[in-house]
């Protein structure tokens, strides 16, 4: 009996081992196989699967890994790349991601020439630009050919011209502060008709400061050259050229946040210089007298009751001196200006942004013998898009026109302005433009004067850099006890955009 029970006491001792040895082949089994084909590492460093490596063996891998990626400890001649740890689960992570790519873009766009990402700018809308230093400067050149027909009661006159223009944007692409030059101009010569070939433009520098985060300075510096239109209040009657006007700007403002209210404090600083107005005769009629100083100090001190609406209060003082003490008439126009005023901005995103407000201003001449100029005032300037593509803009300004005439004291004009642009397809685009202006001269004899403007045009972008364009515009003056004028202008050109 005895020899009957010990092989049954050694097969349950031995079975344990047995499962042990079951399992390690189950292993390693998979391992031979794979180890056939596919040998992990290269020359003496070669592992195969059939191979365990011992705890000594694993750590000298590892080591040699850590001093493999040291580019100072690799020979460029033995280098080799490890593979990962695991080539199975790389190779299914690889796959998988190579079908959810598939599935996502199943008409992929046609790779570059070159393999290279092509380099767009933030606003499709602009083009890239030409770096200089730490800005960008946007350059625009035009040509034009028009023509133009002027007619003041039954005489008409005829003009047409080639235009040459240029446009150019500087904008810093600075962390902090930002710097923008904007200059435009133009010069006529003139095809057949009078010739009227003074060039025009402005130049326009501003300076943003970002002193802390709650304050904020601006600076700006302006000039510009334009001849006189026919329409302003002091435009000499039955002349062949107005006289050339220009201005010199200069502002500096300062913004703080103290909460919910929001004050600004600057001061404005404006010059006009007036050349000489060339009659019908061909004399020359000075403009001297008319050469004026302006300077204006201003306040405002605004709520915010949300931070889309900001209710606000504005104050302004001013003086204006002439360089003549007394015009031509022999009188002192100098004036002190003040003005006062109220109205609310809003900024709701692209949808909507501007400010509305109205007040009182009033114009105190030196001279006694002027009256004193005073208005109600409505001033604004909003931009609105209804929908992608269309942009409506709506203006309204007043001012207080001083006056070159004998014992008139000058006019209050009132101006509403507004323009449509349309994105008609991608590549084209349209605009229409309307103002009318209206002269109140009721402290004085002369009539009041009403003068609207309209306009249209188009443009189609044949690619980024290149623009044809269309335009047209019609001005009418009217004025009792004057005859009607008319200006009709109408222009097709090409602008070359950088």
């Amino acid at each position: 009996m005895k020899i009957l029970r010990q092989p049954s006491r050694d097969i349950w001792k031995c079975l344990p081992a047995a499962l042990l040895a079951a399992l390690i082949a189950a292993g390693i089994a998979p391992g031979l196989a794979l180890a056939q084909t596919a040998p992990i590492g290269t020359g003496d460093d070669q592992l195969r699967l059939d191979q365990p490596a011992s705890k000594n063996d694993r750590n000298a891998k590892e080591q040699s890994s850590a001093d493999s990626d040291d580019p100072g400890n690799q020979d460029p001649d033995t280098a080799t790349t490890e593979p990962s740890a695991d080539p199975d689960e790389n190779t299914e992570e690889a796959l998988d991601a190579a079908a959810l790519k598939e599935l996502r873009r199943q008409n992929p766009r046609e790779e570059t020439l070159d393999n290279l990402e092509p380099k767009q700018p933030p606003n499709d809308d602009l083009t890239p630009g030409i770096a200089v230093g730490s800005m960008t400067f946007r350059p625009t050149l035009s040509e034009t050919v028009g023509i133009e027909r002027s007619r003041t009661g039954k005489d008409s006159l005829n003009r047409t011209y080639l235009q040459t223009g240029f446009k150019g944007s500087l904008v810093s692409d600075w962390s902090l502060h930002q710097l923008k030059i904007d200059t435009e101009g133009t010069w006529q010569k003139t095809l057949s008709g009078i010739p009227q070939d003074d060039p025009e433009g402005k130049i326009e520098a501003a300076l943003q400061l970002d002193i802390t985060q709650a304050t904020k300075a601006n600076l700006k510096a302006g000039y510009s050259m334009q001849r006189e239109d026919i329409s302003a209040a002091n435009a000499i009657a039955n002349a062949t050229n107005q006289a050339q006007v220009s201005t010199y700007t200069a502002s500096a403002e300062i913004t703080h946040d103290l909460g919910l209210i929001r004050g600004t404090a600057g001061i404005d600083f404006s010059r006009e210089t007036y050349g000489d107005a060339q009659l019908a005769n061909g004399k020359f009629v000075s403009q001297e007298d008319r050469d004026a100083n302006t300077a204006t100090l201003r306040g405002r001190i605004g709520y915010e009751l949300s931070p889309a609406l900001v209710p606000f209060l504005e104050a302004s003082y001013g003086k204006t001196l002439y360089d003549e003490h007394k015009d031509t008439l022999g009188y002192i126009r100098d004036a002190q200006l003040y003005a006062i005023k109220t109205g609310i901005e809003a900024d709701f995103g692209e949808k909507l942004r501007g400010e509305f407000s109205t007040g009182y201003a009033v114009a105190d001449f030196e001279d006694a013998r002027l009256q004193t100029l005073s208005a109600i005032t409505f001033d604004g300037k909003a931009t609105w898009s209804p929908q992608r593509g269309t942009d409506v803009e709506l203006g309204l300004k007043t001012e207080i026109e001083p006056s070159t005439t004998a014992g008139a004291s000058g006019d209050v004009a009132y101006t509403a302005n507004a323009a449509l642009t349309q994105a008609i397809i991608d590549t084209l685009s349209g605009h229409l433009t309307a103002a009318n202006t209206w002269r109140d001269y009721s402290l004085s004899t002369v009539p009041n004067q009403t003068v609207l403007n309209l306009g249209a045009g188009l443009t189609w972008g044949l690619s980024r850099s290149l623009d044809l364009t269309a335009d047209m515009a019609w001005e009418q003056t009217l004025q009792s006890g004057m005859p009607r004028s008319d200006v009709f202008t109408a222009g097709v050109g090409l602008s070359l955009k950088r």
